[in-house]
């Protein structure tokens, strides 16, 4: 099959970086798991592969930042973002996964949504768009993302993450609306999910102040 991106590949500085089918990748068929999740780094190919460090039932791909030539072509040609697997756009998965490795990269998360033809803020998103759930070392601070991400993993994630994955993908084909699946899937993971909260500018500091949880019903 040809690829989305063949007809300007040869114009960006490193085609590699947006291809995939290195040795030993795994592509598996959707037909035969019952969620996929794309691990988005905010940062291009050769940062990302150095930090990425599932469970058979799920489809696992992966998605970088473009770099600046890369972006140019996709913008000028109303292209999104694909995962490297299978050259899908991200919006076609249950689950999108940041990695928050620092704060200097919360810019190119929103980027990356915005390329993938994804609302950026969590509020505009409906019951068929995928879960876009934060986590890593820079996940503990979240607040500067708070009205884009539905949830942040807080914790390390590596042992639950599949199992959270499988219900809310499954929670997603049963029709479970939006809110109740955050939460919840915030009732029984150490989730924080800013729309579940209340919170306040500080008269005195001017910080914002992240108040006790919603009443979900």
């Amino acid at each position: 099959m040809r690829h989305p991106y063949a007809a300007f590949l040869d114009n960006v500085e490193k085609p590699s970086r947006y291809l995939g089918g290195e040795y030993q990748q795994v592509k598996k068929d959707r037909a035969a798991v019952s969620a996929r999740v794309c691990l988005a780094f905010p940062d291009v190919y050769e940062i990302g592969m150095s930090h990425l460090g599932t469970n058979a039932a799920i489809a696992c791909e992966r998605a970088f930042s473009p770099w600046v030539d890369c972006e140019a072509e996709l913008r000028t040609r109303g292209l999104p973002v694909l995962t490297l697997e299978s050259a899908e756009p991200l919006r076609e998965f249950d689950v999108i996964g940041f990695s928050l490795q620092y704060e200097l990269t919360y810019t190119n998360v929103l980027n990356l949504l915005d390329l993938s033809g994804i609302a950026l803020r969590s509020a505009d998103r409906g019951d068929g768009d995928p879960l876009i759930l934060c986590g890593g070392p820079t996940a503990t601070h979240p607040e500067p993302l708070a009205p884009f991400i539905d949830a942040f993993f807080i914790g390390e994630a590596e042992e639950q993450l599949p199992a959270l994955v499988l219900e809310f993908a499954a929670q997603r084909r049963d029709g479970v609306p939006r809110r109740e699946r955050l939460c919840r899937l915030a009732a029984k993971y150490p989730l924080y999910v800013p729309e579940l909260y209340e919170s306040a500018v500080d008269a005195e500091t001017g910080f914002i102040v992240v108040g006790a949880p919603q009443d979900p019903r």
